[in-house]
């Protein structure tokens, strides 16, 4: 049987687990990141049932659990810091870990076994057989699957799957590592911003600000009126954020030869707590769906049909909302997610 040929766009987390799995099934994979890649997302989360049971299928569990973080309860705080809610520690089954953590076990088990490209994205056109990439520099190439990985894939299939996004500003991030011990992790959720801390195994710490895109006002005065321990965090922060990422929407992940995954496909909301489990449990099923049926477009179909109700039950669970228009933090999502 001939080699089958994947191109995957994006190399975030989602784009590195469909090329393990693909890589698994012994696909030739062509990996294409645009030359400036996004800094990951520096604030750990632990693995869900869905990414721990798809991680120990796939052979990563043992090196993901190396680079474990500490475990520890989440507290809601209120824009003085006043505790609100306390989250217990996650069970010791489950790793918590970062996105880079992630990333660099996926990288190290992938080796050169697949073929990397840096360039911009390439202009796709999809038919019945397959797709045709054309890259930037005029050369073009098949392939038999292209998976569009990741929120930086989204211009490159967008012709193909088109996407809608919602009519409130992006959110804009900003995730990095300080050098401050932090006992436990912490929650400050407000209407249009948030801020997320979590130890690391080194005793520093990770910290992420959250806001809805502002055009010409610089991100750290959005955040200056708030007490407690913000200054402090906003000193040890500095650098250009991240986005804005919309919200998006989009009726299908599937058309023909071309799937979306990860970013590209749903948006979990400014931290994304969950989207790590998602990418590894989806890159695992859209490999054995592969697997399993002869055509490829039922394969696809099946995989989309049996995912969406995972995402849709992430979307849920860190909204408290379902998937309509809504505030993202409300008293319903506190209710709901929290032990009072």
């Amino acid at each position: 049987m001939p080699t089958r040929r994947a191109l995957v766009i994006g190399a975030g987390v989602s784009g590195l687990a469909i090329t393990y799995r693909l890589l698994r099934s012994d696909w030739e994979v062509v990996v294409l990141d645009q030359p400036t890649p996004r800094e990951p997302d520096a604030v750990p989360a632990a693995l869900t049932d869905f990414g721990l049971d798809a991680s120990r299928r796939l052979g990563l569990l043992p090196a993901l659990a190396e680079r474990r973080h500490p475990r520890c309860g989440l507290v809601e705080v209120d824009g003085a810091g006043l505790p609100l809610a306390v989250r217990p520690k996650p069970s010791p089954r489950h790793p918590v870990l970062g996105r880079d953590d992630v990333a660099a076990v996926l990288n190290d088990v992938i080796g050169g076994a697949a073929t990397r490209r840096r360039e911009d994205f390439p202009a796709l056109v999809a038919d019945d057989c397959g797709v045709t990439a054309t890259f930037a520099r005029g050369d073009a190439d098949w392939f038999d699957l292209v998976v569009g990985a990741d929120e930086a894939a989204a211009e490159a299939t967008n012709a193909i799957l088109p996407r809608s996004q919602d009519h409130q500003p992006g959110w804009s991030t900003v995730s990095r590592r300080i050098e401050v011990a932090s006992s436990c992790a912490v929650s400050l959720s407000l209407s249009n911003r948030s801020i997320r801390l979590h130890p690391l195994r080194d005793a520093g710490s990770a910290v992420s600000f959250a806001w809805r895109h502002v055009p010409g006002t610089p991100w750290p005065e959005l955040f200056a009126d708030l007490g407690w321990l913000v200054p402090s965090l906003l000193s040890h922060v500095d650098g250009v954020p991240d986005g804005p990422v919309h919200r998006v929407r989009t009726d299908r992940w599937v058309h023909q030869r071309v799937v979306l995954i990860g970013d590209a496909a749903w948006h979990l909301g400014p931290h994304a707590e969950r989207g790590v489990s998602l990418a590894i449990g989806g890159a695992e099923l859209l490999g054995d769906a592969l697997d399993i049926f002869p055509d490829e477009e039922e394969a696809l179909c099946w995989w989309e049909r049996t995912l969406r109700p995972y995402v849709r039950r992430a979307q849920t669970r860190i909204r408290g909302l379902d998937d309509r228009e809504a505030p993202w933090d409300s008293p319903s999502t506190r209710s709901a997610n929290w032990t009072r």
